[in-house]
């Protein structure tokens, strides 16, 4: 997985710098003839520094959640990741995963979700439809709508890899720079301590802590599959539940699944009287004949100080005032 190569500095990451170089050169150069299109409604960014998951997904629904006590009528925008429609277009309850991509079926169980390949012609769209607020996941590096609050996702696990820039490493944009824009720093499951940081406000930072659940699964051992960018934490995430995982597939984040690999997965179970489990996120690409055989395992996201968070964003969007 290309994900752990960029864990630590090794030779193939140093064959990689000078295209590393190139890479910020033409980023310097695209963002010179480009601007940002304001569409007049306060938007939400929530984004990440390296490439693959640091749980932006998970933070764009709490952040929902909390300003749905404030706000009525909110959008996520979301490019529908993997999904074949172009958009833009709204989700709705016969929306499939391989049209609008995974992450825009799960937001869509909390809340109305824009697909649109272009970001400005989804934030055009959520503007027709009156939308009070924008949630734009992922596009911290993108120069498309204008961006009014921005949150950075940390994951406390990987943290910034080996701190280079891809390809020589995950990073998309230097730390300094995305540090220095961003309004909020989340860290999530914090395990590593970061330099960085060392010299931001500390009102600037914020902690998070991730909690699967789960419904009824009665047999606590388990095969466990998975397609997200780390594979590894939704492993760890079930043993430290007390479940015993006796077999576990990885597959590449978004992956599809096939209805052939679907039918193999559960008649390996059966033979070793093994209870199914996948992510939520997962999940939801698994074809309806087969989801009563599978449990699906929940990520919730709890933020420390939420009340502090929200009240930040709300006075930097200069949005209606409200007691906390």
């Amino acid at each position: 997985m290309i994900r752990s190569v960029w864990e630590n500095n090794n030779l193939i990451s140093y064959i990689l710098l000078p295209f590393s170089v190139l890479f910020l050169i033409t980023i310097k150069i695209y963002k010179l003839f480009k601007r940002e299109k304001d569409f007049s409604i306060p938007t939400i960014c929530v984004g990440n520094l390296t490439l693959g998951g640091a749980g932006k997904t998970p933070t764009v629904i709490e952040i929902r959640r909390q300003l749905k006590k404030h706000l009525k009528n909110i959008f996520v925008l979301t490019r529908g990741y993997k999904g074949v429609k172009v958009g833009p277009l709204i989700v709705n309850e016969n929306s499939k995963a391989i049209d609008v991509g995974d992450e825009s079926i799960l937001h869509s169980r909390h809340g109305a979700t824009c697909v649109a390949k272009k970001k400005v012609d989804g934030a055009e769209l959520c503007k027709k439809l009156m939308g009070d607020l924008i949630i734009m996941d992922d596009g911290l590096q993108s120069i498309d709508v204008k961006k009014d609050f921005r949150i950075l996702v940390i994951d406390g696990n990987y943290g910034f890899g080996n701190t280079r820039i891809f390809p020589s490493g995950p990073l998309r944009e230097p730390i300094n720079d995305c540090i220095k824009k961003s309004d909020v720093i989340l860290i999530i499951d914090k395990k590593k301590e970061y330099d960085q940081l060392k010299n931001i406000p500390e009102e600037k930072i914020f902690f998070a802590q991730k909690k699967i659940s789960w419904k009824d699964i009665k047999n606590k051992d388990l095969f466990a599959f998975s397609a997200i960018a780390n594979n590894k934490n939704f492993y760890k995430s079930l043993t430290d539940e007390g479940f015993k995982i006796k077999k576990f597939k990885q597959f590449s984040d978004h992956y599809f699944f096939r209805k052939k690999e679907i039918l193999i997965i559960l008649k390996q179970a059966k033979e070793m009287n093994l209870s199914v489990v996948c992510t939520e996120k997962d999940y939801v690409k698994i074809p309806r004949e087969f989801q009563k055989s599978i449990h699906q395992i929940k990520l919730d996201l709890k933020i420390n100080n939420s009340r502090k968070l929200v009240k930040k964003i709300l006075e930097k969007l200069k949005l209606k005032k409200f007691k906390f």
